[in-house]
């Protein structure tokens, strides 16, 4: 193997965010090697990347949206959507690139590019995360992984063909309970395990898509070109990219990335009890103002009233959707409703809004909390896991305001 190859191999593990039971089942020489890629703990992130884009990871690609620009319109831009993956990103021979559906089905198929495209497609907009999102804001002395800030999220228009609609044509056998995707993406040597992630059937046949555009635009190699998996309500690890194969057996995949990896492994707890990572919880952040920023405020023309200051952000959840968001300005000890805005879709996030007045000079401490439908409300700080996952905890922002002059 090169230099370069192995290098970017360690580094990739070493932030994909694997418990300690995961990484102790790499040979000695390789956790080793692990513990001498993983980033310092608090080093600068890389803002040497992509215009907005934070780079935790150069290879495979770990870039990370800033906040500012995720705050501008409720659907990412495809080039400021955040990038994670796991192996090295594939150049498919379109021509030969088949889609294939096998296993526990009746009919087997394979489908051509220009095949898949021309089946009835449907258009969602869906909001994905990373798993590992806030990593790096966990409070625990150390977290496995990616050191992500807030900005591995993003919410897109997928276009694609609905998965349901293909297992009906091949024909589900009734003892089929999983839908595994298999993908091109691969190592440039031999050794690490394929990126394989099965979900369960009812989830397969309910919203599941198999996108073939982003945005009105054909898919892009970073983002799972041609044709990559949206699973709505999950964590961004289930919505596989450059997916080749679609396959049904009767148990849940028993990949590396499925068996060790992806558990919430909490301290003290039994790792093989972990349960797996599987749906997003509930969370919101603040876009508008940014964290450490000073607003300049314009006085109002009736003397009498005070100037405000506007706050904004995102809400999401899993599959249960989002129906409250609240801001405090006093750093938590009172709690006010925000106005939902803008677009609404099922699976994505909603924008949100409000304003209150204040008296500059002065310093405030913004904080978000969300309310699921299901009622799971935000917490103040999420439980603290080895893997450093679903870290949804409420967003605080410190601002400075003052009048324009």
């Amino acid at each position: 193997m090169s230099r370069m190859d192995r290098r970017s191999f360690l580094r990739a593990v070493a932030r994909a965010g694997l418990s300690a039971a995961a990484l102790a089942s790499f040979p000695p020489a390789l956790r080793a090697a692990l513990a001498a890629a993983k980033p310092a703990a608090g080093a600068a992130p890389d803002t040497s990347g992509p215009p907005e884009m934070i780079v935790r990871n150069d290879r495979p690609e770990h870039w990370e949206t800033t906040l500012e620009a995720l705050g501008r319109s409720w659907i990412t831009r495809n080039d400021r959507f955040f990038v994670r993956s796991h192996l090295s990103v594939p150049t498919p021979d379109l021509d030969a690139w088949r889609l294939e559906v096998s296993g526990l089905v009746h009919s087997p198929l394979s489908l051509t590019l220009a095949q898949a495209r021309a089946l009835p497609l449907e258009t969602d907009a869906v909001t994905l995360e990373c798993a590992g999102n806030g990593r790096g804001l966990m409070k625990l002395p150390s977290t496995a992984g990616t050191q992500w800030g807030r900005g591995a999220v993003g919410n897109a228009s997928w276009t694609g063909v609905r998965l349901a609609r293909l297992l009906e044509r091949a024909g589900v056998a009734p003892e089929a309970k999983h839908v595994w995707f298999e993908a091109l993406d691969q190592a440039t040597f031999p050794g690490p395990p394929p990126f394989l992630r099965s979900i369960p059937i009812e989830k397969a046949m309910d919203d599941v898509l198999l996108a073939l555009a982003m945005n009105d635009e054909r898919l892009s190699p970073l983002h799972g070109a041609p044709l990559r998996a949206i699973v709505p309500g999950w964590y961004g690890m289930a919505s596989t990219k450059w997916v080749t194969r679609v396959r049904l057996e009767d148990h849940p995949s028993d990949s590396f990335f499925m068996a060790k990896g992806y558990h919430y492994v909490y301290p003290g707890e039994d790792p093989a009890a972990a349960p797996p990572v599987e749906t997003m919880r509930v969370k919101s952040v603040i876009t508008r103002p940014i964290d450490g920023s000073e607003v300049q405020l314009a006085p109002r023309t009736d003397n009498k009233k005070k100037p405000r200051l506007r706050v904004q952000g995102f809400a999401w959840a899993g599959p249960a959707g989002v129906r409250l968001v609240e801001v405090s300005s006093d750093g938590g000890k009172s709690w006010f409703p925000a106005g939902f805005m803008g677009d609404m879709a099922k699976g994505a996030w909603r924008a949100w809004a409000t304003e209150f007045e204040v008296t500059p000079p002065a310093r405030f401490a913004l904080m978000a909390r969300a309310t699921g439908n299901d009622g799971d409300v935000q917490p103040l700080e999420a439980r603290p896991n080895g893997s450093g996952y679903a870290n949804n905890s409420i967003h605080k922002v410190t601002v400075r305001v003052r009048l324009a002059t």
